[in-house]
């Protein structure tokens, strides 16, 4: 199965060119134009990585990922923000940010980090299901007070 990868920015072209480049990689690509859109969908289709653009009208990316963060549901996709406003890199990772790639970005160099974030996301999958299934054990073990 694919990953499934959330595409958020309010430029159809951007959308475009990513969902592109990304399906060419194998990836399942979700598209978001605003931050509302991009918040739902996250929560409906649980997605592997969310790309992100820091400056969308209304909700801004950075209320966003702060949003997803406080959730327990999706406190762990990783988020990789895309912009054209470097100023914008530090509050992005304030706000619980994985990565950040500024506009215009190299494709290579995109696709490299969302298969870093990737990698990550499988290792904290793996983890997650091996507490559940340690707290499983527990369950089933007497009593020892």
């Amino acid at each position: 199965m694919a990953d499934k990868i959330l595409v958020a920015d309010d430029e159809q072209e951007i959308r475009d060119l990513l969902d592109h480049f990304l399906k060419d990689k194998g990836y399942e690509v979700i598209l978001a134009s605003d931050g509302e859109q991009a918040l739902q969908l996250a929560e409906t289709e649980n997605p592997q990585a969310i790309i992100l653009d820091v400056r969308m009208p209304g909700l801004d990316g950075l209320e966003v990922c702060k949003r997803l963060k406080e959730k327990e549901e999706t406190k762990f996709i990783p988020v990789i923000f895309i912009t054209g406003f470097e100023d914008n890199k530090l509050d992005a990772l304030d706000m619980g940010a994985d990565d950040f790639v500024n506009k215009p970005f190299d494709m290579v160099e995109l696709s490299t980090r969302v298969q870093s974030v990737l990698r990550i996301r499988h290792l904290t999958d793996e983890l997650e299901r091996a507490v559940a299934y340690i707290e499983e054990l527990r369950k089933d073990l007497p009593d020892l007070h």
